[in-house]
């Protein structure tokens, strides 16, 4: 998918509306600081993630929705983004919204469909926005940061979270199968069919001729031939009840167990406050730091304004004590490095609360069901209801202790001092065992209830035991498929991350490469970070620096310009291996800091390298906006000046040519200030494109010094190529020699000198620049004759259409 045009209106620096027609093409577009041409890449961050990072702070608001309407757009009126994007199988009108209601703000789609709906929730999905402030990030980041990056732009914190979900269900699995204790309440059940009838039941028919022996004596006109027969028999020989004992007695074989559960719970429950409390104490020990994280948004402000580059001086702009800037910035960075570890660690704690207050309620619960048992309140159940009480007052202990804020720099108390000693719970196990035995062991004297009451615990038992043993069964599968399914996961993620990392950071390496070709700095590469449960917890950046291999982290070795190279390199390659809907890139000032070198190599590597996707260039520069510009002669490029005023907000400058457009507006006002030393570049620039296309030979000189080559040395040069190629037609132009004194004005003017040139000088002189530059540049396709486009027959020099064109004798 590529933009075909952008419409905005009321957002960002733009009041009324400002129409962009792209029609599917890479655009230049050049703005100084304070024009709003960031707003075009604001708006586009708004539009597909519904935020925009550098605007969303505590003051503006989470997402920086406040920031995005202009601030002088009427309350009632609507500010909005329409795109228009086109792509092979789908094009998309798409409106997006900002507006109030009820004194709120509302961001939406004005014209959501469900197909909108899912292009722009995978697009979210997609990284293709870059500004300058977040060049270094990746490089400069801790281990975690660039994890946390990478899994947002690679779909990684999904694979994340599928792991942690297993890992989660596998965890959650076992410890329900401890709590359930399973084996225990077997060999509960089995002792009650041994206490009835003196042995196990392992089978059915095992139990159903034990019912016949045992109702043997009644002569029924039945016997047990399926379990089903066993109810029958059970309403043959029932007795009359005394209710008040058989609800005693089911009371007690409740309670017995829920106290069967009870130890397997507790002893859960110790082992994950003993966790609890190692990691609490930890925390506590860095109680200093865990009171900063307060500090952590107020230093992330104060790293973004230093790394904007409006933010130019060397003082701390929250206390604006004077300061290095870059030592400030490392400061900062040291500082919030610490306290994301500690709020890491403060995160990791809250999740452990949180598993030990539902263990903490899990083990009440048990209690509770007693406890809340209306038998309880009988005047003979009076002593289980005092010690299920104490026992659940020593277990709120642990839920008080899980309230404690670490912040407060209050201690809790130590494992041993909330441990429950055993013996209360015997005690209600052996006290109710006692009374259940003497209240069955009175209707022993009555054959046929006593029978009764055998068949029935027994079955009961038996029939819990199957059930017991099928629910066991079925959890061991569970949990063994899902821990084999966790190993297999983990198992393929390696072996998919490692070639992951490997091919991408071979595309890294050979960006970096393009961008600085002959540097001992090579081999970069991204390697992951393990810890033993395979938990992947960061990723370093390793790089080998001159003789040194396997160095990490970058910023330790590489200048800013270098830092950032790495920083363009991650981001292109992130947008080649992941970006699969959208073929456009936005580059917001991306340059800044890039030295000259830097600036032209990646001016070749985004022409050169990604002709397919749709270019998207902002910046402030005037040099590199003119470097782009001629480099993208003839291949299509929208070029366009962002400008603003207050009435007008920004807008586009239809007439733009740039450095070009700024001398004549500066001409027309009579307006000298640094005219002189802007006209004097723009005829260097232009000499040195029509030396390039005419291949005109000068004397070599090194480096930066053939760069700074003068004006009357070009012009001379290009008027001794075109004698020696006998261009006859631009030899008798006066405009040479006129030109080529007059240049002496431009200089004069953009040097410290004693002839000052007034505007009349400075309006002639530019006169002599135009009239020297129609020459060679056609109007129609705005390229330069060039030897490219010679005519070998007609033996002519041409423009690309051949609407210019002059003799010349190869």
């Amino acid at each position: 998918m590529k933009i075909n045009s952008i419409r905005i209106a009321g957002l960002r620096g733009v009041l009324n509306e400002l129409p962009i027609q792209l029609d599917l093409k890479s655009a230049l577009f050049y703005g100084d600081n304070g024009s709003g041409k960031s707003t075009m890449s604001d708006v586009l961050e708004w539009f597909f993630y519904d935020r925009v990072d550098h605007l969303s702070d505590g003051e503006i608001g989470p997402k920086g929705h406040d920031a995005m309407r202009n601030v002088s757009l009427p309350l009632d009126k609507p500010a909005e983004l329409e795109l228009r994007i086109f792509g092979k199988s789908h094009n998309h009108d798409i409106i997006k919204k900002i507006e109030t209601k009820s004194g709120k703000l509302i961001s939406k789609i004005a014209n959501s469909t469900e197909v909108i709906e899912k292009y722009i929730g995978a697009s979210a999905g997609e990284n293709f926005i870059l500004r300058y402030k977040e060049l270094d990030t990746f490089a400069c980041a801790t281990k975690a940061q660039r994890l946390e990056k990478l899994s947002t732009i690679i779909g990684y914190s999904e694979v994340t979270n599928v792991k942690t979900t297993l890992k989660a269900v596998c965890a959650a699995l076992s410890k329900e199968i401890r709590t359930k204790d399973f084996d225990n309440q077997i060999n509960y059940q089995q002792r009650q069919i041994i206490e009835q009838i003196g042995g196990n039941i392992v089978s059915d028919q095992q139990f159903l001729d034990l019912v016949n022996k045992l109702v043997e004596p009644f002569s029924l006109d039945i016997k047990a031939s399926s379990l089903a027969d066993v109810n029958i028999i059970l309403g043959k020989i029932k007795q009359p009840d005394n209710t008040k004992e058989i609800n005693q007695e089911t009371f007690l074989e409740r309670l017995q167990e829920k106290m069967l559960l009870l130890p397997a719970n507790l002893n859960e429950l110790e082992d994950l406050y003993k966790k609890y409390k190692r990691n609490f104490d930890d925390i506590l020990s860095d109680v200093s730091n865990l009171k900063k994280l307060i500090l952590e948004k107020l230093l992330s402000v104060g790293k973004d304004v230093l790394n904007d580059m409006d933010y130019t001086s060397d003082n701390c702009p929250l206390c604006l004590i004077e300061q290095d800037r870059n030592q400030l910035l490392s400061a900062i960075g040291g500082r919030l490095d610490t306290l994301h570890l500690v709020k890491s660690d403060l995160d990791k704690l809250l999740e452990l609360r949180k598993i030990l207050l539902e263990q903490t309620q899990q083990t009440l619960n048990l209690l509770d069901l007693c406890l809340s048992d209306r038998q309880i309140k009988e005047p003979e159940n009076v002593q289980y209801g005092d010690l299920l009480g104490t026992i659940k007052s020593k277990i709120l202990l642990y839920l008080e202790a899980s309230q404690v804020d670490p912040i407060k720099g209050q201690s809790i108390p130590h494992e041993n001092d909330l441990l429950l000693k055993r013996v209360l719970i015997a005690d209600v196990d052996n006290k109710s065992k006692k009374e259940l035995e003497e209240l069955r062991e009175k209707r022993k004297s009555n054959t046929k209830a006593d029978a009764y009451n055998q068949i029935k615990i027994a079955g009961n038992s038996y029939a819990q035991i199957r059930k017991l043993k099928k629910e066991k069964d079925l959890y061991k599968k569970q949990f063994d498929n899902l821990e084999l399914v966790y190993k297999e996961f983990l198992k393929h993620q390696k072996s998919s991350l490692e070639a992951f990392f490997g091919n991408f950071s071979q595309r890294i390496n050979s960006i970096y490469q393009f961008l600085n070709p002959n540097k001992k700095i090579e081999n970069i590469r991204l390697v992951p970070i393990e810890e033993e449960d395979d938990n992947l917890t960061g990723i370093t950046v390793e790089i080998d620096f001159l003789e040194k291999l396997n160095v990490s982290p970058p910023h330790k070795y590489l200048s800013e310009s270098h830092l950032n190279c790495v920083g363009i390199s991650f981001f292109l390659a992130s947008v080649e291996a992941f970006n699969k809907i959208n073929k456009f890139i936005i580059l917001d000032d991306v340059i800044s800091s890039f030295d000259a070198n830097h600036r032209k190599r990646f001016a070749d590597l985004l022409i050169e390298q990604y002709s397919e996707y749709q270019l998207i260039l902002l910046t402030h520069e005037n040099s590199w906006f003119e470097l782009v510009r001629n480099r993208i002669k003839g291949k299509g490029w929208l070029v366009k000046s962002i400008k603003h005023t207050h009435t007008m907000g920004t807008y586009l400058d239809e007439e733009n040519k740039g450095i070009k457009l700024k001398i004549q507006n500066k001409i027309d006002a009579n307006d000298t200030d640094n005219l002189g030393s802007d006209a004097r570049k723009y005829l260097e620039n232009l000499l040195k494109e029509i030396a390039s296309s005419l291949e005109v030979k000068v004397s070599f000189r090194f480096n930066d010094d053939n760069e700074d080559r003068m004006p009357y040395e070009l012009l001379s040069e290009i008027k001794g190529t075109l004698k020696k190629r006998k261009c006859s037609e631009l030899l008798r132009m006066e405009i040479f020699d006129r030109l080529l004194g007059s240049t002496f004005i431009g200089n004069k003017a953009s040097h410290d000198a004693k002839y000052i040139p007034n505007s009349a000088d400075m309006k002639a002189f530019w006169q002599d620049v135009c009239d020297f530059e129609k020459l060679f540049y056609c109007p129609s396709c705005d390229l330069c004759i060039s030897t490219k486009y010679y005519d070998n027959v007609a033996k002519e020099i041409r423009c690309k259409d051949a609407a210019i064109k002059y003799s010349w004798q190869e």
